[in-house]
């Protein structure tokens, strides 16, 4: 006779478990469970007989977080991420958790499974070890390398320096440029040198100063003894001004050929130049005196087109205060005709307006070439006129012997300025005659 199964509430109180490990049970195949739910009473008997094993093997199903993992193996939560990543060790359940507004996903591990992963994980702590080591040696190695060639950087630039440093007699730009140099690499420029601060020579010089890696103190003397002969330089060095002045070309320009300082240059230098101009320098000037030559080119240019311009200005006024006029005699003046021909070549509007003039000054046109030409317009004109006026002569004769045929009128009783026969038209006179028709007709307008 098969015995009945027993159901989750009986095996929690037989082996001492709760629901949760009850179902963990079942699901890692601990305990046998029949279609209806119900547990096989001689399994968990079996169970209930051996707890200790039984509960050992429960233990090592149960699921872990990585947090929970990582405190087992006594390592970090990131060490164990990245030795379950490497070792592929499988996720039995995941849970998505909503915190400060994100969703996390909870990865639970087994236990057997994480106990597993110790070789692993002492495998990577030596690995990890021995990568330390490796790079601390690198390190050390490219430190020590590092501190070398800052050594063998230093010593050159000392010895670069040693040849730099100006002597007691020396040129005076090289006399302030090293002052300059020494204040800017420790910090501290004389007041009166600090408007060469900004030089590039000084700023290169300064440069190498602070690669020579001189001590404080050292540095510091270096700048107090070399400020004291800088500033009694000062007046043997010519300002920019005087250079141009003297030179003829600006000082920066100079600088480029010569040992100078923000566009100082010593007065003794200045001289030399002054009295025997070298080659370069004759250039300069000669590159000087055609940009200024080009200016005073392009300065007489803009004054002649100006001219030209006021005097455009002042034959436009004089144009516009003769059209202002519209007489036969001031068009005749202007475009340089008779007035018989302009009264002629008047436009249909049998005056000169401001606009139609203004138009014909811009465009002028080939009949305003001359008067021969002005006297076949007007011949043109009178032919075109001609033309006209026997088409309008033949159209209205055609329009009054409509409207004579529409009343039963004569055409010679329809007036000549009758207006064309539109049937609109003609409906509108036939419901009110004119004067002419009921005249002429006697009432021949109803009779139609």
């Amino acid at each position: 006779m098969t015995r009945r199964g027993m159901g989750a509430a009986r095996v929690g109180q037989a082996l001492g478990l709760v629901p949760r490990q009850v179902r963990l049970a079942a699901r890692a195949g601990l305990l046998d469970q029949h279609e209806d739910g119900t547990f096989d009473a001689d399994c968990v008997a079996r169970a209930a007989a051996d707890q200790r094993r039984f509960l050992d093997a429960l233990h090592r199903e149960e699921p872990l977080s990585a947090r929970q993992a990582a405190v087992r193996l006594h390592i970090s939560r990131e060490r164990f991420l990245r030795v379950a990543r490497t070792a592929e060790l499988p996720v039995v359940e995941r849970q998505w958790l909503r915190r400060d507004g994100r969703d996390l996903e909870v990865c639970y591990y087994r236990t057997a499974d994480v106990d597993a992963l110790l070789p692993h994980v002492v495998a990577d702590i030596e690995l990890r070890a021995a990568a330390a080591a490796v790079a601390r040696s690198q390190a050390a190695v490219k430190a020590a390398r590092t501190r070398a060639h800052n050594r063998e950087r230093a010593r050159n630039a000392r010895q670069l320096l040693a040849t730099r440093r100006p002597g007691a007699s020396g040129d005076p730009v090289e006399t302030v440029l090293w002052a300059v140099a020494l204040g800017a690499a420790f910090g501290r420029i004389v007041p009166r040198l600090r408007r060469f601060r900004d030089d590039s020579r000084a700023q290169a010089l300064a440069e190498l100063v602070l690669q020579a890696r001189l001590r404080p103190a050292e540095l510091a003397q270096l700048a107090d003894e070399a400020a004291g002969p800088a500033l009694r330089a000062l007046p043997a060095l010519a300002k920019p001004v005087e250079v141009a002045a003297r030179l003829g070309v600006p000082a920066l320009r100079v600088a480029e050929h010569i040992p100078a300082l923000h566009g100082y240059i010593a007065r003794e230098t200045l001289e030399e130049l002054a009295q025997v101009p070298p080659g370069w320098l004759l250039l300069l000037r000669g590159d000087q005196e055609l940009a200024r030559v080009s200016a005073m080119w392009g300065r007489e240019q803009e004054r002649a087109w100006q001219l030209a311009r006021e005097r455009a200005d002042a034959v436009l006024r004089d144009a516009a205060r003769a059209v202002a006029r519209l007489s036969d005699d001031a068009v005749a003046e202007l475009f340089g005709l008779d007035v018989e021909l302009v009264a002629a070549l008047r436009p249909r509007s049998g005056r000169w307006a401001a606009a139609y003039v203004e138009e014909l000054l811009r465009s002028r046109p080939v009949w305003l070439a001359d008067a021969g030409a002005a006297r076949a317009e007007v011949a043109r004109r009178a032919v075109s006129a001609e033309r006209r006026a026997s088409a309008r002569t033949a159209r209205r004769l055609g329009w009054r012997r409509v409207w004579a045929q529409v009343f039963g009128v004569p055409v010679e009783e329809v007036p000549e300025s009758v207006g064309r026969p539109t049937p609109a038209a003609v409906r509108a006179a036939l419901a009110a005659p004119p004067r002419w028709a009921r005249v002429a007709g006697g009432g021949g307008a109803a009779a139609v």
